[in-house]
């Protein structure tokens, strides 16, 4: 891993050149702060970057884990909490950004606990889904302040802490300050709550 970090502070400061993925298993099983300080040094808002990592990290844990897992398990009431939480967030981005049909959906679906195995299908088959996930990727690109190649590789690294997009935009959010505010995500992860919307709910993980 010191060696991977090396090379990082190599590739962030321009020395070097590598593909996007390779840094994909920069952050997995770390703990430490003076990890994290490294890794966000050289981007604008390095403190704060590096503060929500730290929120990501302590509301899950890596045990034997490739990736993290949520560190608690939430209630079924305190999971449909922490979604409408997040789905009000979603209509909020949907309606400011031209899409009302879906913010209706948003604001109106039903919370429903299910399966994890309906859940997984849900969120690869879902219609619904799969839009709702487009707008939230075009909202982060176009609110980005940076394209750089750091980035698209900080982004990847991001990712590969605990298989999830959303916890990454979590952590990358001071870099597109006027997209979404992910902390209702992390709010209902860190409780085990999975989600996915599909035609006449939003599903959550019992």
């Amino acid at each position: 891993m010191d060696d991977l970090i090396d090379e990082w502070c190599e590739f962030c400061a321009g020395r070097s050149e590598q593909e996007t993925w390779y840094f994909s298993g920069l952050l997995q099983g770390v703990t430490e702060a003076e990890v994290l300080t490294q890794v966000f040094a050289a981007f604008p808002h390095a403190d704060a970057l590096e503060a929500r990592a730290l929120d990501v990290l302590q509301a899950g844990r890596w045990g034997n884990h490739l990736y993290l897992q949520p560190a608690h398990e939430g209630n079924a009431q305190a999971r449909a909490a922490a979604a409408r939480a997040w789905l009000d967030e979603l209509a909020r981005v949907a309606g400011a950004n031209g899409e009302p049909a879906l913010q209706a959906t948003l604001l109106s679906v039903p919370v429903v606990s299910t399966s994890s195995d309906r859940l997984e299908a849900a969120r690869s088959t879902s219609e619904p889904s799969g839009y709702l996930h487009d707008v939230i990727c075009e909202v982060v690109r176009d609110a980005r302040t940076l394209d750089t190649a750091q980035v698209a590789a900080l982004d990847e690294a991001l990712y590969h802490v605990a298989s999830d997009l959303y916890l990454g935009w979590y952590i990358s959010q001071p870099l597109a300050p006027d997209a979404i505010d992910f902390a209702p995500y992390l709010a209902l992860w860190r409780l085990g709550g999975g989600s996915a919307l599909v035609q006449d709910a939003f599903l959550v993980q019992e």
